[in-house]
């Protein structure tokens, strides 16, 4: 008897590790990654995310997002006298003098990751490499990415240069909200035509495997080798050097739900088994769901102010958040409503409804006022004091009329006594 309860234990207990390993978040052979919600930044897995890292050429993402900001793509470049002489690694054999787009290259930082041009845009979008590296880094503060430090805009390994697979995240995912940059790492193969200096032109293809693959590598994924290819992939930048490690920051949308995947100090492919991975766990496991829709009837609340008032409060916008699947049932909301009194113009915003899952916020909207409400306080008191001003004005138009009309009785009355004394006078 013993012996059977103890095979039924261990038989639930193996179904429990089973049912833990469906829904655990997937191995990561990197040393650091992190998978985020593209939309709200949400972290749905990670490993040392917050561990300072090498980021190598992922640094050309902070250098690209601050080109599109300070310039234009139709921006005219020329290249510097010293850059082709001072630039290790990858480039594409720019020549002093040379005269280039920025959308030229834009695409020459960020398929082939050519470090020459990461430093002719620096040079001429910040005047020197130095002042360029200080607005990367103004920059990187302003996103929260706290833990980044940028001594260069290539990524060559410098000891003060780092970051976290978190902060690369913080700032792709800010870096995605721009058009421009969207369809520069999407793109999978660019040719820069002759230029003053080159009789032929360039070609060249996104390093990215994850959006372009011709090799015969395999990564072994869900239990079968596969390429390294990703059909949802649209993004984003690759990085080595030997102290960093292969990096890769990766971008994919499905169905509506976009993820950002950043794994850091991988050995050979690693990097793209991590990012296939996370990314299956991220839209297996999470959907992007509508928690509310703008202009949403939310609640009737009464307003004090001298007077009592119901007004309505709406939802100022939508609000979408990426949701685990089996979690939707314990998602939480709560109405905060501001100290307010009227009056009130149309669209104030009079609060907030939050929503919460397992006692995390996951999303919160303003509520607003669909109308104008006045005060019936002040209308009443002012209508009031606008009748008494009128009562008292006809009262004093009154007693002026009234004056002047006993006024002409009693000039009318002394006449006529005036006359009846005359008549009187005279008949005696």
């Amino acid at each position: 008897m013993i012996k059977r309860v103890l095979f039924y234990i261990l038989i639930f207990t193996c179904f429990l590790v089973n049912f833990n390993t469906v829904f655990a978040t997937p191995a990561i052979l990197s040393e650091s990654a992190v998978l985020i919600d593209a939309g709200s930044g949400t972290i749905l897995a990670q490993k040392n995310a917050d561990k300072k890292m090498y980021p190598a050429s992922l640094t050309k993402i902070m250098t690209a997002i601050l080109a599109l900001e300070l310039g234009e793509l139709t921006d005219v470049i020329t290249v510097d006298d010293d850059t082709p002489f001072e630039i290790d690694g990858s480039h594409i054999a720019l020549e002093p003098g040379e005269i280039l787009t920025l959308k030229d290259l834009l695409h020459a930082l960020m398929l082939p990751s050519a470090n020459d041009a990461a430093s002719v845009i620096a040079k001429h979008y910040g005047g020197s490499l130095e002042n360029f590296v200080k607005i990367m880094n103004q920059k990187a503060k302003e996103l929260g990415a706290y833990s980044t430090n940028f001594t260069n805009p290539h990524g060559l390994h410098d000891a003060n240069h780092y970051s976290t697979a978190a902060d690369l995240a913080l700032i792709t995912k800010y870096a995605m909200e721009n058009d421009a940059f969207r369809k520069i790492v999407s793109t999978t193969k660019y040719e820069i035509q002759t230029t003053n200096k080159k009789d032929e032109p360039r070609y060249f293809t996104s390093l990215n495997k994850l959006l372009y693959n011709t090799s015969y590598n395999q990564i072994y994924v869900d239990g079968e080798y596969i390429s390294p290819y990703y059909e949802y992939a649209n993004g984003a930048k690759t990085g080595y050097t030997p102290e960093a490690g292969n990096c890769l920051v990766a971008t994919a949308k499905k169905d509506g739900t976009e993820l950002i995947a950043v794994t850091m100090k991988g050995i050979s492919l690693e990097m793209y088994q991590d990012s296939h991975n996370l990314f299956n766990y991220g839209f297996e496991e999470y959907e992007s769901t509508t928690l509310v829709g703008k202009n949403t009837f939310i609640k009737n609340i009464r307003i004090t102010n001298g007077d009592s008032k119901e007004i309505s409060v709406i939802t100022e916008s939508d609000l979408t958040a990426l949701i685990q699947k089996n979690s939707f049932d314990d998602i939480k909301s709560n109405v905060y409503i501001n100290d307010i009194t009227l009056p009130i113009e149309k669209n104030n915003v009079v609060g907030k409804i939050e929503y919460t899952l397992d006692d995390e916020v996951i999303g919160t909207v303003n509520l607003i006022c669909p109308i104008s409400v006045k005060s019936s306080v002040i209308e009443s008191r002012s209508s009031l004091f606008m009748k008494m001003v009128e009562f008292i004005g006809f009262l004093i138009l009154f007693a002026v009329f009234a004056v002047l009309l006993l006024k002409v009785y009693n000039d009318l009355r002394i006449r006529l006594n005036k006359k009846k004394r005359r008549k009187k006078h005279h008949n005696y």
